[in-house]
């Protein structure tokens, strides 16, 4: 079973996620994003940006959030599952993802290569460039 898939982005990104898959992309931010919620009658919400974005994306179904804690009082207010998820980093998971990169089983997006070296010259990277992938420190 497919999912059909909208996002928020910039028009900087609109191609570029549009190259990723994405169904539906809103670009224009005048246009409030719950009218695509409500009109499409989505079943889940993956939520990255937390606060007010996240207090709006409450539709009914559930909402994930890698940001804020689930909040009691909004998901009995409109019917909806809220559960928060971080990205837990660990050796398990790390070797998994190599071994998925290794077999070409996944679309990694990588900004930039550094040597060790470069370490200070990466952050900074990371700090000035508006970035769609990871930055790479070459070991």
């Amino acid at each position: 079973m497919a999912a059909y898939v909208a996002t928020t982005v910039s028009i900087d990104d609109k191609r570029f996620v549009e190259m990723l898959g994405v169904d539906e992309v809103v670009v224009d931010f005048r246009t409030d994003f719950r009218d695509f919620l409500y009109d499409y009658d989505y079943d889940a919400v993956f939520d990255t940006i937390g606060g007010e974005t996240y207090a709006k994306s409450f539709q009914g179904g559930i909402i994930v959030s890698m940001l804020e804690q689930p909040n009691a009082e909004i998901m009995e207010r409109h019917g909806t599952k809220a559960i928060s998820r971080s990205t837990q980093v660990n050796s398990e998971r790390l070797t998994k993802l190599a071994q998925s990169a290794d077999q070409n089983n996944t679309n990694l997006n990588l900004g930039k290569p550094f040597s060790l070296e470069e370490a200070g010259k990466a952050l900074d990277y990371l700090k000035d460039v508006f970035l769609r992938g990871k930055v790479v420190l070459a070991v």
